[in-house]
């Protein structure tokens, strides 16, 4: 939790402790050691600060300006997407997302207003896009923040005066505070001394901590750290540096650039490559990452040539998003992606690439009348279209690199065996591959529209579900009967839930309970599978939001009325009519007779649809319960003079035709708020319509002993036809009707705009 100390008060708060320090209480003890004294100004008051202050670098995946950070939670919109960014977690999410979207240029909003923090932790509210600019734009990166070592709190310091009496100790609980604190000592006037109180705990960002015991050894691990920081790096571990290696083809530089033509590509299943400029065959072996005391271990082994030049244990000192330094005893190299080569595209898209659509085939080998459609899955299979809607498998396809060129590796069956074969891809565009095996050529054109069973996976996106938190800091999502296209696709497919997305595409570990699936914030990963054995993986996004669970009971007073029969009753109400639009989202409703029943929960009405009143006003009580919460709200029951202040049937006439009409309460709901009335005159048709039905019905109007009567018939529409029937007008306004029908009551409210 964020903590603001405000510079006036802290100065405020020294003066009052120096004019502690004159009174008698006031504690001798003996001078601090110079050496332990914080001074102002002094490097170990300059590295606390440099350590203490705001690192703004950490978000700038979101504003890249590492001179500021930007307060959370904040909402941004990705390609469409909406995305509340809660920690700091959630920026490694979003990097994943970026990654997707690495086509996508401009691609990322925020949802304004947000507030920017500082390195001294002074805020600033941004009004929108503009004003954001122009702060980037102002932003001088500030080299002096040590990011990579914190205080453990609390920590605490002596507050002397200048007679070297104690006059308070001062604990600190966060970094705000500590910065805060040191600035305030920088503009105090007052002769105070503060000493730091050992011993104090440090952490290192690798987890490690280490003990100090004086300014002296605290000022030496800050300077320590300081040296060892690198805001640049690339962040080094063990699965990181895993998925980069598989990312690419790597080049090899040494100082006396004896690989300078080769090539290092790694495979998933632990296997290398070595290629050497045009040669068309390559050196084999193994490798591994992992951890060691020393630090992280690249192992390459098995080489069947360069193994001792190139194999064994090299440490990883350097690394970034696209280079690698390692060192093997004295000797070191540099490692460096390329994942373009000469072709323009990477593996990694043409793999993409290949796996969206169908491909019309065409090559010089073989002759064919019939236009050949192909698919290549990824599962590594060739599905021929039969052109009867499904697929039969004539082979295998891989990707390889060989001398920094892409191969396609295809292996046929019957009719097609002469395309077998290392095919080099020369030409690539997204939709488009030209492939060259000596003096034979195939083409591969991109057919998305080809109807072969992936139309199905455009009844599918991305997707947001938003609950409300419950009692574990958890909400509860029904992944099956809330994620779009589950129930209205039209085409056959095979859904799964899980949890990875590795676990999506190799269709393991589905999630069991996916109508009461409970998790925090995050996301879970739907695999969608074809009929034809293609699959897409989407993401669907898991959304908690704080809800007050009882806002419809709280959104206004519930009131039942009847007209005066001329006794003291009994009147009969229905009590369950109070809050009608609210109570199906309530686990429980009882309704008592007195407040104290409704919060202990005894002595319920048995009959709440029948509940009989004598007198003519009266107050009863309903309990909700809500994921093991409750509340108790008044029902006011009211038995009222219907007679008084009533219209003539000429006035209701009048009113009703003059305007469009709204339905604001049925029976104490707003469900039929929706819908327009618009009497006519001439021919008692009433248009009853919203934005997308309309109905024409009847009304009139008669005059009777207890006051005026509207009568709707032909009313044939959902929710609304409850209205059909005689209403007799118990209050009457130029702008507002109350009519009661029994225990039914309808308001109906003008509007002549």
């Amino acid at each position: 939790m964020k903590t603001t100390i405000n510079h006036t008060i802290l100065l405020a708060f020294f003066a009052l402790l120096t004019f502690s320090s004159c009174q008698d209480e006031a504690t001798e003890v003996n001078s601090p050691d110079e050496h332990e004294v914080i001074i102002p100004s002094s490097p170990l008051a300059s590295f606390m600060s440099n350590v203490t202050a705001n690192y703004g670098a950490y978000d700038d995946i979101l504003d890249d300006a590492s001179c500021f950070s930007i307060e959370l939670p904040v909402t941004i919109i990705v390609s469409d997407i909406t995305i509340t960014i809660e920690t700091e977690a959630d920026l490694e999410q979003l990097e994943d997302l970026f990654e997707e979207l690495i086509d996508d240029e401009d691609f990322l909003d925020f949802v304004f207003p947000i507030t920017i923090i500082f390195n001294d932790y002074t805020e600033i509210v941004i009004e929108n896009e503009d004003q954001l600019e122009n702060f980037i734009n102002e932003c001088d990166d500030d080299d002096d923040v040590i990011e990579c070592i914190d205080f453990v709190y609390p920590i605490s310091f002596s507050v002397f005066n200048s007679d070297f009496n104690i006059v308070d100790t001062v604990t600190i609980e966060n970094d705000e505070a500590l910065y805060n604190f040191l600035e305030a000592l920088e503009e105090d006037d007052n002769a105070l001394i503060v000493s730091l109180n050992y011993p104090v705990t440090l952490e290192y960002a690798n987890g490690e901590t280490i003990e100090v015991n004086s300014n002296q050894e605290l000022s030496d691990a800050i300077e320590a750290a300081e040296d060892d920081c690198d805001d640049d790096d690339y962040d080094c571990n063990e699965e990181d540096i895993t998925e980069l290696l598989l990312e690419c083809p790597w080049d090899i530089n040494d100082a006396n650039n004896d690989f300078e033509i080769h090539q290092m590509i790694f495979y998933e299943d632990g296997t290398l490559q070595i290629t050497e400029g045009d040669a068309t065959v390559f050196i084999g072996g193994n490798w591994e990452v992992y951890s060691t005391d020393n630090g992280l271990i690249l192992n390459i082994t098995e080489l069947t040539a360069y193994q001792d030049d190139l194999g064994g244990e090299w440490l990883i000192v350097e690394c970034d998003d696209d280079e690698l330094g390692i060192v093997r005893g004295d000797y070191s190299i540099e490692l460096e992606q390329d994942c373009e080569g000469d072709l323009g595209c990477s593996i990694a898209e043409i793999n993409e690439n290949l796996g969206e659509c169908a491909w019309l085939l065409e090559t010089n080998l073989i002759n064919t009348i019939a236009a050949v459609y192909v698919y290549f899955t990824p599962n590594g299979q060739i599905l021929l279209d039969d052109g009867d809607g499904t697929e039969s498998q004539i082979g295998t396809w891989e990707l390889l690199v060989v001398a920094g060129d892409v191969y396609m590796d295809l292996m046929f069956e019957d009719d097609f065996e002469l395309l077998n074969g290392e095919w080099q891809i020369v030409e690539c565009e997204d939709d488009y591959f030209y492939l060259v095996n000596g003096d034979d050529y195939i083409e591969l054109q991109q057919e998305c529209d080809l109807n072969q069973g992936n139309e199905v996976f455009d009844c599918f996106s991305n997707f947001e579900l938003v609950e409300c938190l419950g009692p574990n800091n958890e909400a509860e999502f029904n992944l099956s009967g809330g994620t779009i296209g589950l129930i209205d696709c039209q085409y056959s497919f095979i859904p799964s839930f899980h949890e990875s997305i590795a676990d999506a595409e190799n269709n393991v570990n589905a999630i069991v309970e996916t109508e009461s699936y409970w998790s925090a914030t995050g996301q879970v990963y739907l695999r969608i599978e074809a009929e034809n054995g293609n699959f897409e993986v989407f993401t669907v996004y898991l959304i908690t939001e704080e809800c007050n669970l009882f806002e419809c009971y709280q959104s206004f007073d519930a009131v039942l009325e009847q007209c005066d029969n001329g006794t003291d009753g009994p009147y009969t109400f229905d009590l369950t009519t109070a809050f009608h639009n609210c109570n199906p989202s309530a686990d429980i409703v009882t309704y008592h007779e007195s407040q104290a029943d409704a919060e202990a929960n005894v002595n319920a009405i048995s009959n709440p649809e029948n509940y009989a009143m004598i007198g003519v006003e009266a107050v009863v009580y309903t309990r909700v319960v809500i994921d093991d919460q409750f509340e108790v709200f008044p029902i006011i029951l009211v038995v009222e003079d219907c007679n008084e202040g009533n219209c003539t049937e000429q006035e209701v006439d009048a009113f009703l035709i003059s305007c469009m009409w709204n339905a604001v309460n049925y029976n104490g709901s707003d469900n039929l708020m929706e819908w327009n009335f618009d009497f006519e005159a001439s021919n008692n048709i009433v248009v009853i319509y919203t934005d997308n039905q309309t109905i024409d019905a009847f009304w009139s109007t008669s005059q009777s002993n207890d006051g005026v009567i509207v009568t709707f018939s032909n009313v044939s529409g959902p929710n609304i036809q409850a209205i059909t029937g005689d209403w007799l007008v118990v209050e009457c306004e130029e702008n507002r009707l109350e009519m009661h029908r029994g225990d039914d009551v309808l308001v109906l409210e003008r509007t002549c705009e």
